[in-house]
């Protein structure tokens, strides 16, 4: 009953859950500004903005349907990882100048290669980068994002293992592609 309403109906929830995620993007890049005073209310807009990202793919695959939002769906989370950057930044962990050297590549290398892999490689940085922000920052929030990342690979492995591979082939797809035109 619940998985033949899911396979007719799950990508409006994926499209709701895209949604959802937009407006926390949006109010994530309104309160970041705001630094440390905000970095619980930070953290757990992130924590949603993840789960939520979990779950709109969970049921468009389960839907065998792409929603109506799912073209904006990486556009949605390439704006969180910005903002988590960002906000690394305002706090004091990398320089404003790394922040635009980062985004400026990421921006040259996507506009260069025109592939959604490469885009999809740089977003693993981001997140690194992001992690990095959050173990120099809290110590309880740090334990909590090792558990759900452990949590994440022990029930999603066979997820991560596509999500690295689309990892190592964006860059080997960048740097294949600007060797040959080198050559």
């Amino acid at each position: 009953m619940i998985a033949d309403s899911i396979h007719q109906k799950g990508y409006l929830i994926a499209d709701i859950l895209t949604s959802i995620r937009g407006l926390i993007a949006l109010y994530l890049g309104y309160i970041c500004w705001q630094g440390r005073s905000v970095l619980d209310a930070f953290l757990i807009l992130i924590f949603g903005a993840w789960l939520s990202d979990c779950l709109d793919g969970y049921f468009a695959r389960k839907s065998y349907r792409l929603g109506h939002l799912a073209e904006f769906d990486g556009w949605v989370d390439w704006a969180i990882y910005i903002i988590t950057l960002a906000y690394g930044t305002i706090l004091g962990h990398y320089s404003w100048t790394f922040f635009a050297f980062f985004l400026t590549l990421n921006i040259l290398a996507f506009w260069l290669s025109k592939s959604i892999y490469v885009n999809q490689a740089f977003h693993f940085l981001y997140i690194l980068l992001g992690f990095r922000t959050v173990w120099l920052e809290s110590i309880f929030w740090r334990r909590f994002f090792v558990l759900w990342v452990a949590g994440v690979i022990f029930f999603k492995r066979k997820r991560l293992l596509v999500q690295i591979r689309e990892f190592i082939s964006g860059w080997n797809y960048l740097l294949n592609r600007k060797i040959s035109k080198l050559d």
